[in-house]
């Protein structure tokens, strides 16, 4: 699918060095997009996708702790300098970290969670914003079915932040709305990546495949095609919602 009102946007994608971070960063480079491929510790995967990136199109290696207000400020600036702007920022950034119940939970652990996936798109989308309103932009926030069902086992911290995420892109799309920037989800059921590949066991991934409706588990592809649409004019009339890409294992009315 190619979606002509995105050809010479200039997308920022944080978390993009793996993962669905780094398929939407390709998905978007192959729309003709200047994309910002950002990183914190995995430099080679996200030279990986940068060398991927430029095959279609151009873009920039972005390195920032997303916890850290100033690194980011620093990140949005290079990125916006050399880009000459920002129109589409897809805030991916985040982790489960590991998986720790409530009953045993450490402080630390619920305040790193909730600083990699929450304050991250505070910081990130508060730099990025003045940008933003010059070209009357949008964002995609990146969440978690988890925000809605609560978590597997010893991830409830993480699900929580998750719900945080969900009910901010309300808030966001509300009071951006008068610059005329859009604020919208995704989120995502069981995909395979990394992240499963950490933190779930090889048996979870076919026992959740068999319980999807749709017979698998989802890829990063499956995504970022879902990014791309948010960001794109074909829902030009859509903010403050979000899309669970699941396989339908996780239905609502």
């Amino acid at each position: 699918m190619i979606y002509e009102d995105l050809k010479g946007k200039n997308v920022l994608v944080t978390g993009s060095s793996s993962g669905i971070g780094a398929a939407t960063a390709v998905l978007f480079s192959r729309q003709g997009c200047f994309v910002g491929v950002h990183y914190f510790r995995t430099k080679d995967g996200a030279e990986k996708t940068l060398e991927q990136v430029k095959q279609n199109s151009d873009g920039l290696l972005l390195r920032a702790d997303v916890r850290d207000e100033k690194q980011v400020n620093e990140m949005v600036e290079q990125f916006a300098r050399e880009a000459g702007g920002i129109d589409i920022l897809v805030n991916n950034a985040g982790s489960l970290i590991d998986r720790q119940p409530f009953e045993t939970a450490t402080v630390d652990y619920h305040d790193d969670v909730y600083a990699t996936n929450v304050r991250s798109i505070l910081l990130v989308t508060r730099s990025a914003l003045p940008y933003l309103k010059k070209s009357r932009g949008n964002i995609v926030n990146i969440g978690s079915v988890a925000g809605h069902h609560g978590g597997g086992n010893g991830s409830g911290i993480y699900a929580g932040a998750k719900a945080a995420v969900a009910t901010e892109t309300i808030s966001m799309a509300k009071e951006f709305a008068p610059y005329g920037i859009r604020v919208n989800s995704v989120l995502p059921g069981f995909i395979e990546t990394r992240f499963h590949e950490r933190f779930s066991p090889q048996q979870r991934w076919k026992e959740v495949a068999e319980q999807t409706p749709l017979g698998r588990n989802g890829t990063a592809e499956d995504i970022a095609k879902v990014v791309l649409f948010l960001a794109s004019e074909a829902a030009g009339f859509i903010t403050g919602e979000y899309i669970a890409v699941n396989g339908g294992l996780y239905m609502r009315a």
